[in-house]
């Protein structure tokens, strides 16, 4: 009996030591935002569970962009879904899962959020935002060493990020992002990639862009990297190779309008891949009017 006694206390024990590692294990948003408007709604709830489980269990889309609706006015719910182009549908499908999971978490009364991990981007609302461009929310994520010469190294960059805006704004309806790099100050390298959602116009996409790199100055002038994120577009440089440049060639496919929502698959088992060595600092700017 006193032998049974222990092993049942060991056992609670090990239990105890065990679930915190679980725990950290689970990947953590890089940022996020919820709205002021909350909501208890469990039709809405109910209709955001289906929509987002639809996403990420989605295999018919290959491209890394995700764009539905699922129910009936007032409790309509839209969200979209964008994954970094030279990652893997499966890769996408995990990451969108992973964001899906922690957003609502960190939002469960929110009737509108947004959020991302180093791979996707995640964000659903009530109201239609399908081919709609916006500015804000917008987010910061830098890195904490700064170049020497930065006079040399923005022109550099703006040169390069003005390069890759026309062409992530001239792709179609599946794709609309660029990689590419130029020669900075000090023999260094500047690698950055830039992308929006492609339900954007061309016009939409290039706007969207030249608004998120006049930000720079809030957060990134002297540093050798830098992301800036809106629910509409992103880009972000580093003086390192970041990206799989072989991943992101664009595929010869005819463009592919957006599917109405599937009925959910089963549910696959979430896996993300290594976080951003970017993002040692995180600044949110949650008013959409501090733009210039």
């Amino acid at each position: 009996m006193t032998s049974s006694r222990f092993l049942f206390f060991l056992c609670c024990l090990l239990s105890l030591q065990v679930l915190p590692l679980i725990t950290l294990a689970q990947p953590q948003m890089s940022y996020h935002d919820c709205t002021v408007e909350n909501t208890t709604n469990g039709s809405y709830h109910e209709n955001l569970n289906r929509l987002l489980t639809s996403i990420y269990t989605n295999t018919q889309i290959d491209y890394g962009f995700y764009n539905f609706s699922y129910g009936n006015d007032p409790d309509k719910v839209y969200a979209n879904g964008l994954c970094r182009p030279d990652i893997t549908p499966e890769s996408c499908r995990d990451c969108l899962k992973s964001a899906s999971e922690s957003l609502t978490t960190l939002c469960p009364n929110s009737k509108e959020a947004i959020g991302g991990l180093d791979n996707c981007i995640l964000r659903y609302t009530n109201r239609s935002i399908f081919g709609v461009m916006e500015e804000g929310p917008y987010f910061f994520v830098y890195s904490m060493n700064n170049v020497s010469d930065v006079n040399g190294f923005n022109i550099s960059r703006k040169t390069l990020l003005d390069k890759l805006r026309d062409e992530a704004a001239a792709g179609d309806s599946r794709y609309k992002y660029a990689v590419g790099d130029i020669a900075a100050p000090n023999s260094q390298k500047i690698y950055a990639l830039a992308q929006c959602t492609p339900d954007l116009s061309t016009q939409d996409c290039s706007k969207c862009l030249t608004q998120a790199i006049e930000l720079l100055p809030k957060c990134c002038d002297e540093r050798q990297g830098g992301r800036i994120i809106t629910p509409s577009c992103n880009f972000r440089y580093e003086i390192d190779l970041f990206y799989d440049h072989a991943a992101t060639k664009k595929p010869e496919l005819s463009p592919t309008s957006p599917a109405s929502i599937p009925s959910p698959p089963p549910s696959n088992a979430a896996r993300i891949g290594k976080a951003s060595n970017v993002a040692a600092t995180l600044i949110m700017g949650s008013m959409p009017m501090l733009f210039l």
